[in-house]
């Protein structure tokens, strides 16, 4: 009993946390999109996704023409995409989407001659849910670059957990949150989506029925799902109890044996930051992987100004040395574990709509730590000799971008 009580130690509020739950990790893009295309082609009531960057491109009209179809067997679909993530696709792309029958609306979409909170405030969330079910969460967007090469996109390291029971219904209000707060294709502008469809999808799913963890599956079995206590963590800022920010610096404050930690925009606030160091002090292994190639250039300047300290103070750092690494992944002690969408950054926090699953499971946790030491035989560890002498206009360079982190 001690044992499976472990992991409230772990746990910023237990008595949040859903029970009977059942968790897998997704380590790539080829498990993760094998599974979303099964799961959205198996759906028989409803489709919910929200997703920060829905292309139109391979990847996109890959879900598009999958959409379609199951909207012509009865299904329904909503879709949410960010106005900033998705900019560059094409607007007739989602109008002919909805004109199939799709509810779909864009969270606060860019206007010109609003203020600068209007552009950086996004939803950065990645989420698929079918039919109450399943539901996926994570960092891979629906785009060329998320897809795997196996489908002809570009394969960007990333990784993604699916669950079912409890926990879906969590999500599915979430995801019922931004959208009532999101404009539907086809209102006028400035209008949100206001009320909500009735009777909503969410309501009518059963979150104690649960599909087979071998595949997706039509059929079904009755009863709690699984025994993995999880905590879906969504809200940005400092006072939430759902803080994102706040699980990850209970459980760092906690931890005993090791922190692992892989993230693709590391920029930690100072809370997060000196809590990982006096972590490193009391003797916990704490490792953490970043990526050598990125999308964001000036983010990984930017993280190199914090690097002689962190690595002074013993924390371990690494740079993933294969694609760009997308990921956004922590396991504590095989205690603790979060995947999710959030980047440990000023934006993530102060910003963006975010959505984590945080996993209080052994054997959970087990798989998340054997991915990151896996991880780390494509990883160089960074010396400090190494941080200190980089040439003086590189560390005045990143010191600057670290100035302005707010604004990465």
């Amino acid at each position: 009993m001690e044992e499976e009580n472990n992991w409230q130690k772990y746990c910023f509020r237990p008595e949040g946390a859903l029970s009977g739950n059942r968790v897998r990790l997704l380590k790539n893009s080829d498990e993760a999109f094998g599974e979303m295309i099964a799961a959205v082609k198996a759906a028989k009531e409803y489709v919910l996704l929200e997703f920060y960057a829905f292309s139109d491109d391979v990847a996109g009209r890959l879900f598009s023409a999958l959409l379609k179809e199951k909207l012509r067997q009865g299904v329904e679909v909503y879709l949410i995409r960010d106005a900033v993530g998705s900019i560059l696709a094409d607007h007739n792309f989602f109008s002919d989407l909805a004109a199939a029958g799709a509810g779909v609306a864009e969270y606060r979409p860019v206007v010109l001659w609003k203020p600068y909170w209007n552009w950086i405030k996004r939803d950065h969330r990645k989420i698929l849910c079918v039919d109450g079910l399943a539901a996926y969460v994570g960092g891979f967007n629906i785009t060329e670059s998320d897809l795997p090469l196996s489908l002809g996109g570009r394969g960007w390291k990333d990784a993604q957990a699916r669950v079912e029971g409890p926990a879906v219904a969590e999500i599915e209000k979430l995801f019922w949150e931004s959208w009532s707060s999101s404009r539907i294709e086809g209102a006028c502008p400035g209008e949100t989506a206001g009320k909500l469809p009735q009777p909503l999808p969410a309501i009518r799913g059963n979150p104690t029925t649960c599909l087979h963890t071998q595949g997706v599956s039509s059929d079904t079995q009755a009863g709690v799902c699984g025994n993995v206590p999880v905590s879906i963590v969504s809200a940005s800022g400092i006072r939430n109890f759902r803080s994102i920010r706040r699980s990850y610096r209970y459980a760092i404050d906690i931890a005993k044996n090791y922190i692992y930690i892989t993230n693709a925009y590391f920029l930690p606030d100072r809370l997060i930051y000196r809590r990982l160091i006096r972590a490193s002090r009391r003797g916990v292994d704490v490792r953490i992987i970043t990526p050598l190639k990125t999308d964001h250039p000036y983010v990984r300047w930017a993280s190199w100004a914090q690097y002689a300290h962190l690595l002074k103070n013993g924390v371990r750092l690494y740079e993933w040395q294969g694609g760009i690494l997308h990921s956004k992944t922590a396991v504590i002690d095989g205690q603790w574990s979060s995947v999710g969408s959030h980047n440990l950054d000023h934006r993530s926090l102060h910003y963006n709509l975010e959505l984590n699953i945080n996993v209080f499971n052994r054997q959970f946790g087990g798989e998340v730590r054997r991915l990151f030491i896996e991880d780390l035989k494509g990883s160089r560890e960074l010396t400090l000799s190494e941080v200190r002498a980089r040439p003086l206009l590189s560390k005045a360079g990143s010191k600057l971008l670290y100035l302005f982190r707010s604004w990465l």
